[in-house]
């Protein structure tokens, strides 16, 4: 589980969005709101369908980066509500989850806060860690 959670809140902008996900190498960001409380979940695909990436063709001009209609806050584009799971939660129940609805990451819940996100990675290495798997005689 990653810990300290980073996150988003729907009034982010979608470049304040991606800047802190690429710049923290996430995939997905869980979006909160001021209490800290999951609402959505915002991922590289989201954003990739939304058509919000900037056009590379674009030489920086005036117009560069300006696409009209185009979605402008996470608001407009996360997955709402937001799936998240419970520190007790299963490892398969929690895969099955992700796989359930196309997620890279899950935010883990302690009284409607988000406390840490387990991602595909985590479960990979849970599943190394555990002492049937090994292979030491």
């Amino acid at each position: 589980m990653t810990t300290p959670v980073v996150a988003v809140t729907p009034s982010a902008t979608i470049g304040e969005a991606i800047a802190v996900s690429t710049g923290k190498g996430f995939t997905s960001l869980p979006v909160v709101d001021d209490l800290g409380r999951l609402i959505g979940l915002l991922s590289e695909e989201d954003i990739i369908r939304a058509g919000c990436l900037p056009d590379p063709r674009l030489d920086g001009g005036p117009d560069a980066g300006v696409h009209l209609g185009a979605p402008v806050t996470v608001r407009d584009i996360m997955r709402a509500p937001g799936v998240g799971a419970h520190p007790d939660t299963e490892l398969t129940d929690l895969a099955d989850r992700m796989l359930e609805h196309r997620l890279r990451s899950v935010p883990v819940l302690e009284l409607g806060q988000v406390i840490g996100v387990v991602t595909w990675q985590d479960l990979l290495r849970a599943k190394i860690d555990l002492p049937s798997q090994r292979n030491e005689p």
